[in-house]
């Protein structure tokens, strides 16, 4: 499958989740991006946990809860996040471990210091 594809399908199955605006904008942009679509190959990449990504890069920025972000910096955040690793980017992967029968949810924090274990209880 070729990377431009890739997200094309990510945007299609993503959009009938959220129908947000901004993600509509910052596909596009992605798009046009040439020389991307080997880093849009990636299996650790996907559109939701860009936009995570990217809210976190807003929040940091935030006064008082509130945050002005220009689209060239939200683009470049986009960028960002295919072009380095999630390792590179502090993001770190919560996978399902197993369920219990009393409803208690454990949870393996991926990290590439230590592995955790977390309780949702």
């Amino acid at each position: 499958m070729e990377g431009y594809q890739r997200i094309k399908d990510f945007y299609l199955e993503f959009k009938n989740e959220n129908k947000d605006n901004a993600l509509i904008k910052i596909v596009t942009y992605l798009m046009k991006q040439q020389n991307m679509n080997e880093l849009y190959l990636k299996e650790e990449k996907n559109l939701k946990e860009m936009m995570q990504y990217i809210k976190d890069q807003a929040k940091e920025k935030a006064v008082n809860n509130v945050a002005v972000i220009e689209d060239n910096n939200v683009y470049e955040w986009a960028i960002t996040y295919f072009t380095k690793s999630n390792e590179e980017l502090g993001i770190n992967k919560i996978t399902p471990v197993k369920t219990t029968t009393n409803n208690t949810k454990t949870t393996k924090k991926e990290d590439t210091d230590e592995n955790q274990l977390e309780l949702d209880i």
